[in-house]
């Protein structure tokens, strides 16, 4: 279980999570990992920590719970504390989508099947009504015409995903249907605060559905840019704001924890953004 004398924080954690830290997610994910609704706050006392990190969750909170979300962060948080933020940056999904479409304008129809999955990367995943939505269709087909674009923006999760996908897809003897291997890999999929799946509602009501769904955590409620996430940690308090990298940090031991990295030396999710701030 997790040390109660742990001063670094991790929270949304999924099943990223080091022993060495204290892990905190809506939904526990094994022993070393502390379940808590974190729209109710950061279940710690004031000053607490040296360091509070949280990859890929600032999204699934709402415009209006998001900066109740980092001032909590800053409240554990010992002076000159850290904090670091992985999150996926809404500039750079807009620029791939003008470079692209400008591509395709210009008669480059290779460049079609990364367009369609930077439309799902802008869109799917705050307008989905189903777990997994467009993206999950996406990538459990046998054939992937832009694999290799997908896991170089988005590196091991969806290179798992496909992979995972395919498995499904060859173990359907009866019905090789993309909504039957849909249902398989959501049944497998680990339930995580940033991306709940959501249990089957005994409700028949498909409005009901839906709305249980999109209040589950799963969907995205705000993008940001590296701009208004600055601009929200200078609101809460927070100096010394800067863009950093998977492998650099004001923190001098980051990368043995391999939270933004994997053991190999390649980056968890390429297509993140990473801001620090000190309290």
């Amino acid at each position: 279980m997790y040390n109660e004398n742990n001063q670094l924080l991790n929270i949304g954690c999924g099943n990223r999570y080091h022993k060495d830290w204290i892990n905190v997610d809506f939904h526990s994910t094994g022993e070393n990992v502390i379940s808590h609704n974190l729209l109710n706050g950061i279940p710690f006392e004031k000053e607490r920590f040296s360091i509070v990190y949280h990859s890929h969750v600032i999204e699934h909170f709402s415009k209006e719970d998001a900066p109740k979300f980092i001032a909590e962060c800053y409240r554990v948080l010992k002076p000159n504390g850290i904090i670091r933020i992985a999150f996926p940056d809404f500039e750079k999904i807009v620029k791939q989508y003008i470079r692209l479409l400008n591509e395709l304008k210009k008669g480059n129809e290779q460049c079609e099947a990364d367009y369609d999955w930077i439309m799902l990367e802008l869109l799917d995943q705050t307008v989905r009504n189903v777990s997994g939505g467009e993206m999950l269709k996406y990538c459990i087909r046998e054939s992937i015409p832009n694999e290799k674009f997908l896991i170089e923006r988005c590196g091991t999760e969806i290179k798992n995903l496909i992979e995972y996908g395919r498995k499904c897809l060859s173990n359907q003897k009866n019905d090789n249907s993309i909504k039957s291997a849909s249902k398989n890999l959501l049944k497998k999929l680990k339930r995580k605060g940033k991306n709940i799946i959501m249990s089957i509602s005994r409700e028949n009501s498909r409005e009901f559905k839906i709305g249980k769904f999109r209040l589950g955590g799963e969907i995205h409620q705000w993008m940001y840019d590296s701009y208004s996430l600055g601009r929200l940690l200078k609101m809460v308090g927070f100096k010394d704001i800067i863009i950093r990298d998977a492998f650099t940090s004001y923190f001098n031991n980051w990368q043995q924890y391999n939270l933004d990295t994997e053991i190999d030396g390649s980056v968890y999710k390429p297509d993140s953004t990473y801001i620090e701030a000190i309290k």
